[in-house]
């Protein structure tokens, strides 16, 4: 439905949130930094009143973009959504410039994208609640103040509604879902991320039930210009965040047979890794993004057990005690869609301890003593199975 009267959504927001009380009127500024582990990933400073939401953002991954964004709200919610992103000069080489001018109707979404990937116009019907994005890893805490006050104001513990990113024809739906107290949650593929507020305002975000361990907090005001010329200048010396979990590849011939492991590089970021970032008790998708794909080119035995030469896709568990590598036979999917009736086999994980921590997740195919060896590497803890080739 298309809220009414949006212009009073921050004196009804206690309306959801009784613990929090009531809400503040007029305009109010407020910076954020969103960290993962010890980086800083996103930080913004935001002002909102009845009227509009202004605010300028860093995102540092994979490179540092400085944006600016003002979106105008009406009595049906927002109207127009303006987003310019730069690359600070201090990074000769980082992304283009681009621009991009959001219009809403009652039935219609109107996108002019000037600059970047796919510029141009786009119209897409508009059915409901929308909420735009300033972009690309940009959710903004502003916008996300607003979503959260938009939702106060239909009443419900559930509201629907659905997202659209700056220059993209593709409209997401999602739900806000009161928790008790002062926090909310949306859907971040398929887990639950937190918002957290206190009078009316947004103070916090926090990723800790999703793959994206992100924390955000409201923080004292700081000089954004200087810290987004501070970041892209580590990021022309190659010093810079990058992509946060960036894909690798081995390609290995151990004991006869060859091997593939394709998989993503989570890092340690000064976080501890098993039976925190990594659960104990719960399957792990043996790194980040897309699922793990392992492929053997001949039959393989460990623990009496043969895996026929196949592509599969690996998964762990993992107790204080010992641990165990799935090999599924489901290939080609998400990370999170892990479908345990298609488990092909469950093998037990030998463990070492390391010298020294390893910082990014790492996956490697070896040959010790006659047979291969599958191993996995992170923090001061090395875990591996041995394989003999028929």
């Amino acid at each position: 439905m298309i809220v009414n009267d949006m212009k009073n959504h921050l004196k009804t927001f206690a309306a959801m949130l009784p613990l929090i009380g009531a809400a503040c009127n007029g305009t109010h500024e407020h910076s954020f930094v969103e960290r993962l582990g010890t980086d800083t990933l996103l930080m913004e400073t935001f002002t909102h009143s009845a009227d509009f939401i202004e605010g300028t953002v860093i995102v540092r991954n994979p490179a540092t973009r400085l944006g600016r964004y003002r979106a105008d709200i009406g009595v049906d919610g927002i109207e127009r959504l303006e987003v310019s992103w730069r690359t600070p000069e201090t990074n000769p080489s980082g992304p283009p410039d681009e621009s991009s001018i959001v219009t809403f109707t009652a039935d219609s979404i109107t996108m002019v994208k000037t600059g970047g990937r796919n510029p141009g116009t786009i119209t897409v019907a508009r059915d409901g609640t929308v909420i735009p994005r300033a972009g690309a890893g940009a959710f903004s805490f502003g916008l996300f103040e607003y979503l959260g006050a938009v939702a106060a104001e239909s009443g419900n513990d559930e509201f629907a509604y659905s997202t659209v990113q700056a220059g993209s024809p593709r409209i997401a739906s999602n739900t806000v879902i009161r928790r008790d107290g002062n926090t909310v949650t949306f859907g971040y593929f398929g887990n639950p991320m937190k918002m957290s507020f206190e009078n009316g305002h947004i103070v916090g975000r926090s990723g800790d039930e999703t793959t994206m361990k992100v924390e955000g907090e409201m923080t004292e005001a700081f000089n954004i210009e200087a810290l987004a010329l501070d970041f892209a200048a580590r990021d022309a010396a190659g010093e810079g965040i990058g992509t946060p979990s960036p894909g690798a590849t081995v390609q290995a011939s151990a004991a006869g047979a060859n091997f593939e492991v394709v998989y993503s590089q989570p890092a340690k970021r000064g976080r501890e890794i098993f039976g925190n970032l990594v659960p104990f008790g719960e399957v792990w998708r043996m790194g980040a993004n897309a699922a793990t794909h392992f492929t053997t080119d001949r039959d393989l035995v460990a623990t009496g057990e043969t895996i026929p030469a196949n592509t599969y896709t690996l998964w762990a568990t993992f107790t204080e005690e010992e641990a165990t590598l799935i090999v599924n036979s489901q290939t080609r999917q998400w990370g999170t869609q892990y479908d345990a009736e298609q488990d092909f086999v469950r093998l037990p994980l030998q463990m070492a301890t390391l010298d020294e921590s390893v910082e990014r997740f790492t996956m490697d195919v070896t040959e010790v003593d006659g047979k291969a060896v599958l191993s996995l590497a992170w923090d001061r803890t090395m875990y591996f199975v041995e394989f003999e080739v028929r």
